[in-house]
């Protein structure tokens, strides 16, 4: 089977900084919940239905494409790794990246593949490399990068891979373009989204 002809990642959208203090995350039904998406959040969670499918135009840049498949990390099963990185609390409970690419999906059609969870990086980027299409995935910010190695792994790229998701950015698409032949180097580009009043229209350096 081909492998996928691009595969991009986004970091879940906007999330509570400090338990118990505001802003507050709110689930789908506007409950208070620590371990979902803060109403800004949400906003970025509907625009993104516009920025990878819109009703009308093209994609406001040539580097995304309407995604076939999409990967959420699994907000109830752990993975390898129980804990953040930042040691704060249990990232595998986490609904953000699920609820981030919902209306996309459901906008879609598509049913999210939930099968790995945080700490599963190198099972999900193996499991993605054996897909064909168009593949969208939403992590956590600490382990995108872990996800890009799994990808590309020893492969040549077009540009460096930041080897660190800044806490504070949100708003970025990572596109990769797996290579027409073995010799040929993987593609690698962030794309701003630019789709809310603070958004930056820069990349991470690497």
């Amino acid at each position: 089977m081909a492998p996928p002809t691009e595969i991009m990642i986004v970091r879940h959208a906007e999330k509570p900084d400090t338990k118990a203090q505001p802003p507050f995350g709110v689930n789908s039904n506007g409950v208070q919940d620590w371990e979902s998406l803060i109403i800004q959040g949400w906003q970025r969670a509907g625009a993104l239905v516009v920025l990878f499918d819109p009703a009308r135009g093209s994609l406001q840049d040539s580097r995304l494409v309407v995604p076939t498949l999409i990967y959420a990390a699994n907000p109830t099963t752990a993975g390898s790794i129980a804990i953040d990185s930042d040691g704060k609390h249990d990232g595998s409970k986490s609904q953000r990246p699920l609820e981030t690419i919902t209306p996309l999906a459901a906008k879609l059609g598509l049913t999210p593949n939930l099968s790995f969870a945080k700490g599963d990086e190198k099972k999900l980027a193996d499991n993605v490399l054996t897909q064909s299409g168009v593949v969208l995935i939403a992590w956590q910010h600490q382990d995108i990068p872990k996800i890009a190695d799994h990808l590309v792994k020893s492969s040549a790229i077009t540009n460096p891979i930041p080897q660190t998701w800044p806490g504070d950015r949100f708003d970025l698409v990572w596109v990769f373009t797996p290579p027409a032949s073995s010799t040929a180097p993987w593609g690698f580009d962030q794309v701003p989204q630019l789709l809310l009043a603070a958004d930056e229209n820069s990349i991470i350096s690497p």
